[in-house]
């Protein structure tokens, strides 16, 4: 073989080589699309459990409100009774002061109704706080009913909205899956199954870029041998250090 037959022939290989990084960093490209989508096909249902969530979390925020609301009116009718039963006391003890002859149990009874009316101002002044709280709690039950209503107004649009991004997605998983299939027919099996490899042990990438003469998968720097291999050698060339494939991209 003549010198000149020999430089087409090495570069025939280089030519092969780099097309070979070609069609794997055309299947990578497919495969990091499809990752993509699928993590975020697997969101989907977390976020419409979300949008259910929020409605769920403002429904029982108002009725939280609404059951202190109840409970400080219960309080405050329970607190209406007691009163009550103290002025019909009241009442009875007057009638019986017309009664009394002695001057013991007539001063003893008035101390009964003096205290029956000290218990009455402390039962209104306890009232009074209770209506004051009412009072309070008024504006946070229409701010609940607001933020429920808001929520749930837009929980079916952004549900609606998921759903379609779903199908979208899975239309568009579809596509690329047959355009892998497409790709990967016509790869040098070696190569892709290397490639594969890489792919699922690396997760992320496994076709890299020598750049400034580091790898760039692991970023570390790389014998000038193996940096002159990725941009001339005939066969595929790997970091040292993460085993990803190596190329030298064009200057």
């Amino acid at each position: 073989m003549t010198a000149d037959a020999g430089i087409v022939t090495l570069r025939t290989e280089i030519f092969a080589m780099l097309e070979i990084v070609q069609q794997l960093l055309v299947v990578q490209d497919r495969d990091r699309r499809m990752a993509h989508l699928k993590a975020e096909h697997v969101r989907i249902p977390t976020e419409i459990a979300a949008v259910d969530k929020g409605i769920v979390d403002a429904s029982a925020r108002l009725e939280t409100v609404r059951n202190e609301l109840k409970h400080i009116e219960t309080e405050r009718k329970k607190l209406e009774i007691d009163a009550e039963t103290k002025r019909t006391q009241i009442t009875k003890y007057r009638t019986q002061l017309f009664q009394i002859k002695s001057n013991v149990e007539y001063q003893a009874l008035l101390k009964e109704i003096a205290k029956c009316e000290e218990d009455i101002k402390g039962i209104e002044d306890v009232e009074l706080e209770l209506m004051e709280k009412m009072e309070q709690l008024q504006p946070s039950v229409k701010e609940e009913q607001a933020a429920l209503k808001e929520v749930t107004g837009k929980a079916d649009g952004q549900k609606n909205d998921l759903a379609k991004r779903a199908a979208v997605i899975e239309q568009e998983l579809a596509q690329l899956r047959a355009e892998r299939a497409t790709l990967i027919a016509t790869v040098d099996p070696d190569a892709l199954s290397r490639y594969e490899r890489l792919m699922r042990s690396k997760g992320d990438v496994a076709v890299v870029p020598i750049l400034h003469g580091n790898c760039g998968g692991c970023h570390l720097n790389l014998p000038p041998q193996v940096v002159h291999n990725g941009k001339y050698g005939n066969e595929l060339v790997g970091c040292d250090y993460c085993g990803r494939i190596l190329y030298c991209p064009p200057e």
